[in-house]
């Protein structure tokens, strides 16, 4: 109990500093108290339009220009300027929430119904669901189906209905980002493997991400152009 008394009285005392050889000293510990930050929440969005509108309806409230940042394909996060204590608030995210197409091996089923709902046509994916309708499964059936109508026959064997080079690349666009934005097309490999299965993958390394993130950035810089010109808003990839 004696001792608790004696430290309070001595952190109570008269703080005191000391010059020596050009350096303050001083004879009680010092510690810093921070101001009370307030911060925002950040508010997850599914579109690039819905922050969009936010900036322009709260730009107001904060003091210097806000960053747009263009994290990829499927992230924009809008940042603010340091506060007095250099802490950053990032307010608003808009997030693509749509199912990314994943390469792979598909059945002939699956990469029918997958080429009708999660890619824009084009010519190559015209020519690759006509391709899938017309090969035989490993069980013997035949199967031909567009995706509209489709017709059974029984054969034994796997095999095109027709013989016929089979494109090894495609250029195809599947949906991967924000649906405000054009979908980049990208190059894709053609395989069939013994089971009848079909295999798409990747081939342009990655360059369609850029793209995507490009047109992001030409969609925001659109919507948000006197934003920009002003330089109340800094949009960045």
């Amino acid at each position: 109990m004696i001792q608790k008394a004696l430290q309070y009285l001595v952190g109570l005392k008269e703080n005191k500093t000391y010059e020596i050889d050009g350096k303050t000293y001083s004879d009680n510990l010092l510690h810093y108290i921070e101001e009370p930050i307030y911060r925002r929440n950040t508010v997850e969005f599914g579109s690039l339009d819905a922050i969009v509108k936010m900036i322009k309806t709260e730009l107001p409230d904060y003091s210097g220009p806000v960053f747009v940042r263009i994290t990829n394909h499927k992230r924009v996060d809008v940042i603010t300027r340091p506060n007095k204590q250099e802490n950053r608030m990032v307010p608003y995210t808009a997030l693509c929430t749509d199912t990314e197409f994943r390469e792979g091996w598909f059945e002939q089923d699956e990469a029918i119904i997958m080429l009708r709902s999660r890619f824009i046509p084009t010519e190559d994916s015209d020519y690759l669901i006509n391709l899938v309708s017309r090969i035989n499964n490993d069980e013997g059936v035949r199967t031909e189906d567009n995706g509209v109508s489709q017709t059974v026959v029984v054969k034994k064997g796997i095999q095109l209905a027709a013989t016929e080079a089979v494109k090894p690349r495609l250029d195809l666009t599947p949906f991967r980002t924000f649906r405000e934005v054009p979908q980049p097309m990208s190059e894709f490999i053609l395989r069939l493997d013994d089971r009848g299965r079909i295999g798409l993958f990747e081939a342009d390394g990655g360059m369609w991400k850029i793209e995507a993130k490009i047109n992001i950035q030409t969609y925001l810089e659109k919507a948000l152009m006197s934003e920009v010109e002003s330089g109340s808003v800094v949009i960045m990839i």
